[in-house]
């Protein structure tokens, strides 16, 4: 079978099929946040210690939450179980880290990675997990208009209300 794109016949069988894709962006996801999640699950006492400086109290309630949706987030995407309702608590914790950092005056280098993954999340939300997934959540029920908005304004005052506790070295100067 053929499709037509304007000046151009390609063959359907040459694509690479949306199932591959959605898979290769859920398995990057995963190792990413497995990655970020291991030593915070494995160090819960300093990750809530980690929390309490950056102004999230009670640290070990904020700490073991992150950890969690970290770590065991990034399996059950990496299996395809569930992977859009961890898609989604993980792409609300990258909103509530991006705001954190703007409130805290850090440059967009610091935070850019944040809005990536947050992306990638968003994708597999509304796409699916792709191929070899082991059950689907719906999603896309995060990605309707009052959710979404109700989301933003939770995670900005997530941010606005924490408390940073710095020392002198570790201040930062806005951008």
């Amino acid at each position: 079978m053929e499709e037509e794109h304007p000046g151009l016949k390609v063959e359907r069988s040459m694509y690479i099929q949306l199932q591959w894709i959605l898979l290769l962006v859920r398995l990057v996801l995963a190792i990413v946040m497995i990655y970020y999640g291991w030593p915070k699950i494995r160090d819960l006492a300093s990750n809530a210690n980690d929390f309490v400086q950056m102004g999230f109290k009670p640290g070990i309630l904020w700490g073991t939450l992150i950890a969690v949706v970290e770590f065991f987030g990034g399996v059950a995407i990496f299996v395809g179980l569930y992977a859009e309702l961890a898609a989604a608590l993980f792409a609300f914790q990258m909103i509530v880290g991006t705001f954190w950092k703007l409130k805290i005056g850090k440059p967009f280098t610091d935070y850019s990675y944040d809005i990536q993954l947050f992306a990638l999340c968003l994708v597999v939300m509304s796409q699916g997990a792709g191929a070899y997934a082991l059950a689907a959540f719906p999603g896309f029920i995060f990605l309707r208009r009052d959710v979404a908005a109700l989301s933003l304004v939770a995670a900005s005052l997530f941010a606005v209300l924490s408390k940073p506790q710095f020392n002198s070295s570790q201040q930062t100067t806005p951008g």
